[in-house]
């Protein structure tokens, strides 16, 4: 069981839908296992907290994840960014690619940024 909290960016929609279920801003959900692959990508969205216990189970051809993410960095731009320390690896970015983009894989991710 794991505890998802959805926070919403300034200025956008403080309720977000995914695979059917609804999302409030601020306000935790709990998803059981039936919802694996859900939590597997919302732990690697910036603006969804997940908190609890996540069962991954990597293929040995899956490359290591290295923190591939797209930010918003202001009026509207979004950025790819790698680790902890932000690291820009693409500029240029608008809403919906970021989003599309935290959507992928880590495979996925990494065939994108080359």
């Amino acid at each position: 069981m794991a505890k998802v909290t959805y926070h919403a960016p300034a200025g956008d929609s403080e309720v977000v839908s995914l695979m059917g279920l609804r999302f409030f801003d601020g306000e935790p959900r709990e998803l059981d296992d039936a919802h694996a692959p859900l939590l597997e990508k919302l732990a690697h969205n910036p603006h969804f907290e997940v908190e609890g216990a996540l069962l991954v189970v990597h293929d040995e051809t899956d490359p290591p994840a290295i923190g591939l993410r797209a930010i918003h960095r202001g009026f509207g731009r979004y950025s790819i960014v790698r680790g902890d320390e932000d690291t820009e690896i693409r500029d240029g970015l608008d809403k919906a690619e970021a989003r599309a983009f935290n959507a992928l894989t880590e495979t996925e991710k990494l065939a994108f940024v080359g």
